[in-house]
């Protein structure tokens, strides 16, 4: 590949630049060339001291390095519990080279987001949630090592068709960090701005902020939480409702309430509101969401059902024995499925 002068200046400075950053950050570069594709990757933590329980994003940085722009595929790969980029396999570990504890994302479902254009001499960064990866436990020094197979096309201006032709590229980049005890004050004033930044107009920074958020677990989250569960934007909506099942405080619990009988919602708004109340540890959760089995929304309903299944024999009994008549089919069987489970361990347990 032949280079003109200012452009080989401008690569010269490109690389320059990005290994002292490395240095400063202790980011380690990795450079790939592939079907006349030259592209470099970094791991690049938003802060390099991170409090324990403080909710930290990392990006996955992608540089062209080449002359030509090309487009990289994102993938619809955030469909699971966490929504965590599923197609990223991430290892991070201790100075013991213990493996950090990775919270479990559940079932993920697939798909495929378009293409994003990076730009000769330009980059594409993949944001990357830090808890998603690793429940840190312990202050200390830690390396992260995340490898992604990156799917490159030509980049052009006509709609992207899925078999399209593509490059595939075998990646990875790696990154240290430090993890130092809570301080309440620095976290209250993280709580704040976080709390400031939900509300952003800006969907990314709102969004981020909102993940943030509901990770963290004091109480000073709950007014932001509330006011977003008020909002009329879904996401913040959504995100809120679900956030609030970790508090046992009385305007949390009433904020879920709100969720589950205001008329004309979305149903999987109701949906998220019975949940987070079968999961919260409020005292009168499980009570209230008991007595609105005749909600109308199917869902919620069957939410109830799941939570009736994990009571007292004593208790849940009379509950299936009505819930068996509802008309939703999948609650009828899933209801006489319960009762059948109740009768074999009482007939077990007197044998």
């Amino acid at each position: 590949m032949r280079l003109t002068r200012q452009r080989h200046y401008v690569i010269v400075l490109f690389l320059v630049l990005a290994i002292l950053v490395a240095q400063t950050s202790q980011v380690t570069c990795e450079t790939y060339a592939v079907n006349g594709f030259e592209i470099q990757t970094r791991l690049v933590p938003d802060k390099s001291t991170i409090m324990l329980g403080e909710p930290v994003y990392v990006s996955y940085i992608v540089d062209n390095l080449s002359e030509q722009d090309f487009d990289v595929i994102i993938g619809g790969d955030y469909r699971n519990r966490l929504g965590r980029k599923a197609r990223f396999t991430v290892i991070v570990q201790g100075e013991d080279n213990r493996q950090v504890p990775q919270p479990d994302a559940g079932l993920g479902m697939g798909g495929t987001e378009g293409p994003r254009k990076v730009p000769a001499g330009g980059n594409h960064a993949f944001r990357l949630f830090l808890p998603h990866w690793a429940t840190f436990q312990e202050v200390g020094n830690y390396t992260m090592v995340a490898k992604r197979i990156l799917v490159l096309i030509e980049h052009g201006e006509e709609q992207w068709l899925l078999n399209e032709k593509s490059t595939r590229v075998k990646t990875e980049a790696t990154t240290k960090f430090r993890i130092v005890p809570l301080d309440e004050a620095k976290m209250g004033d993280i709580i704040n701005r976080l709390g400031s930044a939900m509300f952003s107009k800006y969907t990314n920074e709102s969004e981020e902020a909102s993940d943030a958020l509901d990770y963290i677990k004091d109480e000073r989250v709950i007014p932001y939480l509330i006011r977003a569960s008020e909002t009329n934007r879904y996401v913040l909506k959504f995100s809120a409702l679900s956030a609030l099942s970790k508090f046992d405080s009385e305007s949390a619990f009433k904020a879920l309430q709100k969720g589950l009988e205001k008329e004309g919602e979305d149903n999987n708004i109701y949906h998220v509101a019975a949940g987070a109340l079968a999961r919260s540890p409020h005292p009168g959760a499980v009570p209230y969401l008991l007595s609105k089995r005749q909600h109308p929304y199917e869902g919620v309903r069957l939410t109830i059902l799941h939570a009736v299944g994990k009571m007292k024999p004593n208790e849940a009994i009379p509950i299936l024995r009505e819930m068996i008549h509802d008309e939703y089919a999948i609650i009828r069987t899933e209801a006489k499925r319960y009762l059948k489970l109740i009768s074999k361990k009482n007939s077990a347990s007197q044998h």
